[in-house]
């Protein structure tokens, strides 16, 4: 009978590489992605950084997550974000023109039109700024759909995509 050779897993060794948490480019693209344009997002991400620093005792999940949040918090630019958190009428309008537009653009693809309670917000504004609403969701959709036949078109020289 002939023996088999054996390779031995380092489980542990393995299991220890493993990093609980989310990864940079999650907690960066999507869970905190809209921090430098979303002034609530922008506001709850500066708070989970707080609440960790202020912790006693981190798990190791929780600290990596804060080391990685400090490190996009280095990429931030301090004056860019009290703008973002200021009172200035015109930032604010842009970004809820900006926020809507988004809003209606995901409607729009996903459901093939826009919600009541959507388009009951875009009526209370000025003809101007619905018209500015309207024209960036219509901008998006354009832009998704390129996107993807960009990617379908990429896709067609990948076997089995």
């Amino acid at each position: 009978m002939m023996k088999k050779k054996q390779t031995k897993l380092d489980i542990d060794k393995i299991l220890k590489s493993y990093s609980k948490g989310p990864s940079k480019w999650e907690l960066d693209n999507i869970t905190w992605y809209d921090r430098s344009t979303n002034p609530k997002t922008l506001v709850d991400f500066l708070n989970r950084i707080k609440e960790l620093e202020e912790k006693t005792k981190l798990s190791q999940e929780e600290a990596n997550e804060l080391l990685l949040l400090n490190e996009l918090a280095a990429d931030l630019d301090e004056e860019e974000c009290m703008t973002l958190l200021s009172t200035d009428e015109e930032f604010a309008r842009h970004n809820f023109i900006e926020s809507l537009a988004r809003k209606s653009a995901l409607e729009v693809l996903t459901n093939e039109r826009v919600s009541y309670e959507t388009m009951n917000l875009m009526c209370k504004l000025s003809p101007t700024d619905f018209i500015l609403t309207s024209k960036r969701t219509q901008d998006l959709i354009n832009s998704i759909h390129e996107l993807v036949i960009q990617g379908e078109t990429l896709s067609q020289d990948v076997a089995g995509a």
